[in-house]
Parts: C-alpha cells; structure tokens; sequence
C-alpha cells in the first residue's frame, strides 16, 4: 500500500503501538510502516505515557491488557486530556472479551480490532478513524476562519448602527423608515452574533474545550435568577411568568454559570414560543438522589414529529415564535450538552391541559 493513500502531501501520520507481546508489535511496526505511517512502539502503560507525554499521536493502538496498568484505566486516563475527536484510540482485545470492549468503548475508544486480527481491517479501521480526524480538522479551521471573519465585520456594522440610531435620539427628528431600518440592521446583527457564538460553543463542549467549574451550587438561587433576567422579556410580551420552588432544596456541585445558561434558553423558549396571556414556570424539587427542574408554559404544545427532534441542531420545527423572535436553533442542543456535562438528563413531554414542559435533572454528590 502506498503512502500517498493514507496520508496528504508533506503529511505522515504518528501512531503509537501499546502492545506488550514482541512478535505483534513487530507485525504492526512493519504493516503500518509500509503502509505509509510513522510507528511509534511501546510495551506497556509506563512506556506508553512517557512517549505520550514527548510526542503528539495522530492515532493509538492499546491492547486492553498489559502488565503494568488495566489498558481500559490507561485509556480512561488519556481521555482526560485528549478528546474523543482529537486522538482516535483503536483498542486490541482477545476473542472473549466482550465486556472489556463494551467497557473500553464506554471509556471512549473510537474502535476495537480482535486479536488473532485480520491486517486488512486493521488497515481500514486505521483509515477510517484517520479520515474522521482530517474532516473534523477541517471543519475546526472553517469554523475558526468563519468566526474571525465573520465576527469582527458584524461587530463593527451593530457598533455603527447603534452610533447612528443613538445620534437621532433625543432631540433630533429620524423618518420612521430610517429608524426602522436602523432597528433591523441591529436586530438582524444580534441574530447573526448569537448564531455564530452558539455555534462555536457547541462545538467547543462536543470537542471537550468546556471545562466545568463545579462548586456547591443551589438550584433555587439559579432559578429565581433566571426568573429575573426574563421578567421584562415575558411582560413586554404580556406572559406571566412564576417560580414554584421546593423549600430546603438539597445543593449540588455544578458550574452555576452553565446552569444559569441552560436555564435563560428554557425559561426564554418558553416565554418567546407562548401567546399573550399565558404563563410560563419554573419549578424544582428533589426525588431519588437528585434535584430536577422543570420549566412549563400554557402555549400550543409540541406535535409528536417534533418531539423527536427537539435537541437536533438546526432542527425545523413547526412551531414559530409568537413574537417575531429570531431563532437560531442551537439552543436546545447546548442545553443537553451542558446538562449531560453535569451527569443528567433532559427532555420534554406535553402537559395533559396543554403547553409543554421540559424537565432536567442532576445528581446529588
């Protein structure tokens, strides 16, 4: 196989071998290496981490057992610091040991290869996991050029636009026209900002770039805050807006100003998809070692079809925004992630006497 398949011009990958048996390593050096990689070998974990700490690896091959460290705690440990995305690790198991796979892919393997193994699919897994990496780069560098040049330009057209409207106000007479056209520069500006940071910070969580600062946090307070930040959004839109909160509310350890965030988008969807004259809540309480919270509105409820997709990005629903409101579709997928960061889960069910709430929960430490 020639190199110039496996790799693009002026590129070789790096591959690190964990392996503790000669004659397999041996093998592998020789298959990969004529395969056009560059083949780093270790033997067990202590040899592994040392070469990882000197070199960075495109791709790892752990054998799940080795003399010095269980290969599934090795793992464990690189993912603390290395996504999923970042280093894809193949692990090598022997025939029977199904559980130890499961488990390794638990701890964030990419992929297994069974020992005696077929060289070609280890060849093609190699490939595979490879390929995902350049197309997860590439789109990492898109992002990274879209965001620089799309950011500072937008920026500086919400800063102009803002300059201007504030020049005609008070005192100075502004056709209607004009000043409709002003609001709608801004408005459409702050939906293109909000698209683009939502996006960045969706593929910073997926990507492992969001680091939680977890400290014992109570939910009540988040929620009375959150209430607050939206009490003039639900009164300009005539929304009553409520908090029901369980007394002595047990603390959690969370990072506050995520939750706060997961929060503001539900209690904002909540009020922004709900007609004049309805009422949204905000409830918690604590039942089988966690603290849950739930956020209901009156509003027209969520179709069957809809349900399904809820926390798909850029999912088209068929409930529209009573206010006009711009929606860039990424909320609710930051919220799962961020809830799923925190060790819960979240969904949404319709309520028996209409409107909808979605409901997340925590685990108590």
């Amino acid at each position: 196989m020639a190199q110039e398949e496996n790799t693009t011009p002026g590129e070789q990958y790096q591959l690190l071998v964990v392996d503790d048996t000669d004659g397999i390593r041996d093998v592998l050096e020789i298959q990969l290496t004529r395969a056009g990689y560059a083949v780093t070998l270790a033997e067990n974990a202590r040899q592994a981490l040392d070469r990882i700490g000197v070199d960075d690896y495109d791709l790892i091959l752990l054998d799940i057992k080795l003399p010095d460290m269980n290969g599934i705690d090795l793992l464990a440990r690189l993912r603390e610091s290395r996504s999923i995305l970042e280093t894809p690790i193949i692990v090598i198991s022997g025939l029977g040991q199904t559980a130890d796979v499961v488990a390794a892919l638990r701890n964030g393997a990419n992929d297994y290869v069974t020992k005696p193994f077929d060289l070609a699919v280890v060849l093609a897994r190699i490939k595979t996991q490879l390929s995902l990496k350049r197309l997860k780069q590439i789109n990492d560098r898109f992002l990274k050029i879209a965001s620089h040049d799309l950011k500072k330009p937008l920026l500086l057209i919400l800063d102009a636009a803002r300059q201007l409207r504030g020049e005609f106000s008070p005192g100075r007479p502004m056709a209607e026209d004009g000043k409709g056209t002003l609001d709608l520069i801004i408005e459409s500006g702050e939906y293109m900002r909000r698209i683009i940071e939502e996006l960045l910070e969706l593929r910073a969580i997926r990507d492992g770039g969001v680091r939680l600062a977890k400290a014992p946090a109570d939910l009540n307070a988040i929620a009375r805050q959150a209430v607050e930040r939206n009490a003039a959004y639900a009164k300009s839109k005539g929304i009553e807006i409520q908090a029901r909160l369980e007394p002595g509310l047990p603390q959690i350890r969370a990072d506050d100003f995520q939750l706060m965030q997961v929060l503001d988008n539900l209690l904002g969807n909540a009020i922004k998809f709900s007609p004049a004259g309805s009422r949204a809540t905000v409830r918690t309480h604590s039942t089988d070692g966690y603290v849950v919270c739930e956020v209901s509105d009156t509003g027209p409820g969520i179709t069957d079809a809809d349900m399904k997709k809820l926390f798909v990005e850029y999912a088209k629903l068929s409930n529209a925004p009573t206010g006009n409101e711009m929606s860039t579709g990424l909320g609710l997928s930051i919220c799962k992630e961020l809830v799923l960061l925190h060790g819960g889960d979240i969904g949404a069910r319709n309520n028996p006497g209409g409107g909808v709430t979605f409901q997340f929960r925590l685990p108590l430490e």
